[in-house]
């Protein structure tokens, strides 16, 4: 195994950050004086301990030669399975611009930053990402969006038999018309791409290119609740695999998901959705490898007060992994989420994760005799926190523990990371790296993810 970068198996072409930074001054003339053009700035730099880098997993007790893995041996040139510190420094920078009516309005947002580590330099990286999206409507029926991104970061290492620094470039692009019909009754249109791809030979094999459809129509009632009933279609191409990475894993395959989005406004205080989906995946070569997967994911939501936000998240879902002899990963998990205002300047944040994973083996490649799956136990807590010190300063702390133990031999992998950041935000109106979302920036060690 060689490393891990998990993916749903489905997600919704390109502008760096950097030019979308250069675009912020230049942002205003366009729009008419009665419109603001929202502007911000972020600065962070931050200092983070991580206790296993590359994730090793922990030797046995009692290893047996026969099941136990190269991952547990340190590999060659890595002396010592340390702790290391990351030193990071961070630029993001965010416009919303509204165009010809209070309905339609561009956003760009891009991050620039670098991390310096102390002990495993090779890994010193630069990080880019940037995205625009652009909402529209045209009269009382149409509306919709048309988005665009990209981001680099470092490969997410798994097992430490891989050490080498890789990075990844992630590109998206999508747009959606919604015709909403009644108050009641809308359809939507959508279609995405994305693609993947890695600068080391030995990840290439993962680069793939993503193609999407997608249909649905949905029923609001009154109060604000609603359900959407729909199908979305797939094309997954793997276009550098060899002849025999094609034997193995095949070069592409085709998947069709029916789906029921359901959102349940039982009060102002509390909100609960749920998705739930039969995905249809045909291998384009090995047929023998076609599957039927179930995809569900349920959320609830309650405020128990102004200060104070619960949410707690239930899902069966398939991933993909990186990992040549893993065909798909099936997770089941529940995971709880706490956010607390405790005052103007201060906030916190808690979750914790419980996750079964099956990984669905290629036996062959395994080199398993008893079995075409391998199970892994994860339990995930996070903490963060932030306090406001002056106008616009932050003293920022995010934290996460992670112990995941696999069932067939015993091996454990242990990770802990503890980050403190200081930053301080420009914005010219309140609120406005909030509704940029620029925080999504930042991939939140302790915060809930996002799940659709």
């Amino acid at each position: 195994m060689k490393g891990k970068a998990y993916r749903s198996l489905h997600f919704s072409g390109n502008h760096c950050a950097c030019v979308l930074i250069g675009l912020l001054p230049a942002a205003a003339p366009p729009v008419f004086a009665a419109d603001t053009v929202e502007l911000v700035l972020q600065l962070e730099t931050s200092l983070t301990s991580d206790s296993n880098p590359f994730r090793f997993y922990e030797q046995p007790l009692n290893p047996d030669p026969a099941t136990t893995p190269d991952a547990t041996n340190t590999p060659p040139g890595i002396k010592t399975r340390e702790r290391d510190t990351v030193k990071g420094d961070d630029l993001r920078a965010g416009a919303i611009i509204p165009l010809l009516s209070d309905r339609t309005r561009l956003t760009l947002t891009g991050s620039l930053g670098n991390r310096f580590y102390k002990n495993y330099k090779d890994l010193d990286h630069h990080i880019v990402a940037g995205d625009a999206n652009l909402e529209w409507a045209a009269g009382q029926i149409f509306n919709g969006h048309v988005s665009a991104g990209k981001e680099d970061r470092l490969f997410q290492y798994i097992n430490g038999t891989f050490t080498d620094k890789d990075i990844s470039h992630q590109k998206r692009a999508s747009a959606d018309v919604n015709m909403k019909f009644t108050d009641e009754w809308s359809l939507n249109l959508k279609v995405d791409r994305a693609a993947l791809n890695y600068d080391l030979l030995v990840n290439q094999l993962y680069n793939f290119d993503e193609r999407g459809r997608q249909f649905s129509g949905r029923y609001y009632s009154p109060t604000g609740s609603s359900v959407e009933v729909g199908t979305r279609l797939s094309d997954s191409n793997f276009p550098d695999r060899n002849a025999q990475e094609i034997a193995d894993l095949d070069q592409s395959y085709k998947e069709s998901e029916v789906f029921l989005d359901a959102e349940w406004r039982y009060s102002s205080k509390s909100v609960t959705s749920t998705h739930l989906g039969i995905i249809r995946r045909r291998y384009d070569n090995l047929t023998d490898r076609d599957t039927n997967l179930f995809n569900a994911l349920w959320r609830g939501t309650y405020h128990y007060s102004p200060k104070l936000r619960l949410d707690l998240q239930l899902w069966d879902r398939p991933f993909t992994i990186v990992d040549r002899s893993v065909l798909y990963v099936i997770t089941k998990a529940l995971r709880f989420d706490a956010q607390w205002k405790y005052s103007d300047k201060s906030q916190m944040n808690f979750s914790t994760l419980l996750q079964n994973s099956d990984n669905v083996l290629v036996p062959r490649l395994a080199g398993l005799n008893d079995g075409s799956s391998r199970k892994e136990q994860l339990l995930r807590i996070g903490f963060g926190g932030a306090y406001e010190f002056e106008r616009g300063f932050r003293v920022v702390l995010d934290s996460f523990y992670e112990k995941v133990r696999r069932e067939s031999d015993g091996i454990n992998l242990k990770q802990a990371v503890i980050k403190l950041g200081l930053e301080y935000t420009y914005e010219n109106l309140p609120g406005s790296s909030s509704r940029m979302g620029l925080k999504r920036y930042q991939h939140s060690l302790s915060a809930s993810d996002s799940l659709r």
